[in-house]
């Protein structure tokens, strides 16, 4: 469920990516359902004590309730962190009145990446390095399912237009960020841009300067550092529990726009510690390698930005909160940071 989570805004890309390689059935072979349920209120009502539990683990995390952040320094003008959700929802894109104002008044933008618009250097990447989304030489999707796995995977990408044998070396992640979410995939099939698209396309707009703290070969490659065998249970994930990605979506939903998500980690960890079909250590191994680590280096890239001043960064919301998020490492780095809104 991780590479679903976290990484919608590379849908767009994987599903192009999946066009330029003959592979358009799968975006759009199946109807568009956008169903999903609030699986905290439903906690809540059903498991009362787990619910509890996960309140009170996301009370724990610091920085994870709010959204928006001001960040100070003496010397130097401010600056604001914004958190992300990498979804295209029209209830998300639709910034609140105080972010947009900083977001459109910034002598510059930056975002995870800057790539985000260049379909061309996406499809470049998928020629010049086709490791990145390539599996490994020798490597197959079906190397790591058992039989009945195999026919169960087979079967649902099949119905969606593309069989196992046509998807069987790309890394495991794309093919789970092109099937799990029918909505954003349908978006993306339509060239709706995430919310961090429209914060790019929005800087292009007022002739504000973007930048970005990563490129698309570093976020690929933090992807494909999770081992296969975390990777494919994912997909496979997926494809057993398709309405639990929805109901992951809705939950995910509510809380970003509650400006509230403290209790979506937790919620994250004990849903892959309960899913038969994933390694107990899935989201652990996810939340190092693709949140933690891409922190550190975020937040000192970002520093340069932060002391030119008046710099808007947003990236994805998990990236803001806890010990090693980016509130955390740029007060480290001296600068006083407070919520904005």
């Amino acid at each position: 469920m991780f590479a679903h989570i976290l990484h919608r805004s590379l849908v767009f890309l994987a599903a192009s990516l999946c066009l330029l390689l003959g592979l358009s059935a799968i975006a759009n072979a199946e109807p568009v359902s956008c169903g999903g349920i609030d699986l905290l209120a439903k906690m809540k009502r059903e498991d009362r004590k787990t619910y509890d539990q996960i309140l009170a683990e996301g009370r724990k995390i610091p920085n994870a309730r709010g959204l928006f952040w001001k960040i100070e320094k003496r010397g130097f003008k401010p600056s604001y962190l914004f958190g992300t959700m990498h979804v295209s929802d029209p209830r998300v894109i639709k910034l609140p009145h105080t972010v947009k104002k900083a977001h459109l008044k910034a002598k510059v933008i930056v975002l995870e990446s800057d790539q985000l618009l260049e379909l061309g250097k996406a499809r470049l990447l998928a020629f010049t390095k086709p490791d990145m989304m390539m599996m490994p030489a020798g490597k197959r999707i079906e190397d790591f399912l058992t039989p009945e796995q195999r026919g169960v995977v087979d079967t649902a990408l099949t119905a969606r237009g593309a069989p196992l044998s046509a998807v069987n070396y790309l890394r495991p992640w794309m093919v789970t960020s092109i099937v799990a979410s029918a909505c954003e995939q349908s978006r993306a099939k339509d060239r709706t841009p995430v919310l961090d698209q429209q914060l790019a396309l929005d800087a292009i707009e007022n002739n504000i300067p973007l930048k970005g703290l990563e490129t698309l070969e570093e976020q690929y490659g933090a992807l494909n550092k999770m081992s296969l065998e975390a990777q494919v249970k994912n997909l496979i994930s997926a494809i057993a529990h398709p309405e639990q990605f929805a109901n992951i979506d809705e939950t995910m939903l509510r809380l970003y726009l509650s400006g509230d998500i403290r209790p979506l980690a937790p919620l994250l960890r004990w849903l892959s510690q309960n899913d038969t079909t994933m390694a107990a250590d899935s989201f652990a191994e996810f939340e190092d390698e693709v949140i933690t680590r891409r922190n550190h280096t975020m937040a000192d890239r970002a520093k340069p930005f932060l002391q030119d001043g008046n710099a808007f960064i947003a990236v994805g919301a998990l990236h803001v909160q806890g010990d090693d998020g980016l509130v955390e490492l740029f007060r480290k780095q001296g600068f006083k940071v407070t919520p904005a809104i």
